[in-house]
């Protein structure tokens, strides 16, 4: 009897106030999609507290996450670049244990360089953290991309981009 190969999901986090992410894993054919957007009010620990709770049971037997986008918000304080890196962590867990995945933190291509450092600095420590697991984390702005790790004088260079973004909240 052979075993039946897994299909593969994505999940898109949203942060309130983020931009839609328009970056291509998002428009890709999965085997299933979920969204979490974080609800007004709910502060960032709250949410990410809500996702890690939500994430075993977010797919369907045979469907294992695959990719997880979280689309971030402007905000670059303590508090909300804590509730990232526990989001990337949980999230990066999971697909660790089929040695298998991405994580991409989306931000707007209008972002200011204090979130495009902090964002990047986060996907370069992520995916240095992650890669015995073979999982890895990424950042883009926008449709541009960018492998982590990444400076601020990198990541500074703008491109146009004919997707229009939404913002989500």
């Amino acid at each position: 009897m052979s075993k039946r190969k897994s299909s593969q999901g994505v999940l898109i986090v949203v942060e309130l106030g983020a931009d839609w992410p328009s970056i291509s894993e998002v428009r890709e054919a999965a085997a299933a999609r979920r969204v979490l957007a974080q609800d007004e009010g709910e502060s960032p620990a709250g949410f990410v507290a809500r996702v890690g709770e939500q994430l075993d049971g977010l797919f369907a037997r045979g469907v294992e996450l695959a990719t997880a986008v979280v689309a971030c918000n402007e905000r670059s304080d303590e508090a909300a670049q804590s509730a990232r890196s526990e989001l990337a962590r949980t999230a990066l867990g999971a697909m660790a244990k089929r040695q298998q995945g991405a994580l991409l933190l989306s931000a707007s291509e209008r972002s200011s360089g204090r979130l495009r450092h902090a964002l990047s600095s986060l996907a370069g420590e992520l995916d240095a953290e992650w890669r015995r697991a073979r999982v890895s984390a990424k950042v883009r702005f926008g449709d541009e991309s960018i492998a982590a790790p990444v400076s601020v004088s990198d990541a500074s260079p703008r491109r146009k981009v004919g997707v229009g973004a939404r913002k989500v909240a």
